[in-house]
């Protein structure tokens, strides 16, 4: 899939997030951001991407799936399990026995460690894009 595929398949409304600060915490990270020779909302996509990162970098995390999750090589052996876990007799198969009938298990979750399919390095770079090519 190229990367305008992508972007377009992830087209989306921005939402917004609102947090709380004191004036000093308000003022420290301006001065950040002034130092780094950031605008302040750059600074927080950066440091929202990093620090979900670290946050994450060994501790387990496991998020249930969306429909947008799923490739769609996924979404077909979902479908095709639906129909095989309807035929008659299904339940009084063995695993292995389904398993040679097409039957794949999907996973409905995503999890970050330890995993091949680690999303958090993903989601940060998409966080980290926002700076980097623009909303």
């Amino acid at each position: 899939m190229s990367k305008q595929d992508n972007d377009s398949k992830h087209t989306t409304k921005m939402k917004t997030i609102n947090i709380k600060l004191t004036d000093e915490q308000h003022c420290m990270i301006k001065r950040i951001a002034k130092g780094d020779k950031r605008k302040v909302s750059d600074l927080i996509y950066l440091a929202l991407s990093r620090g979900f990162e670290y946050m994450y970098d060994e501790t387990s995390l496991h998020i249930d799936k969306v429909e947008s999750d799923y490739t769609d090589e996924e979404k077909k052996q979902i479908a095709k399990n639906k129909k095989l876990e309807a035929t008659k007799g299904w339940n009084d198969l063995n695993f292995k026995e389904q398993k040679e009938r097409g039957y794949d298990y999907v996973c409905k979750v995503m999890s970050n460690y330890p995993s091949q399919n680690d999303f958090m390095p993903g989601f940060a770079e998409s966080l980290e894009r926002n700076v980097t090519e623009g909303l």
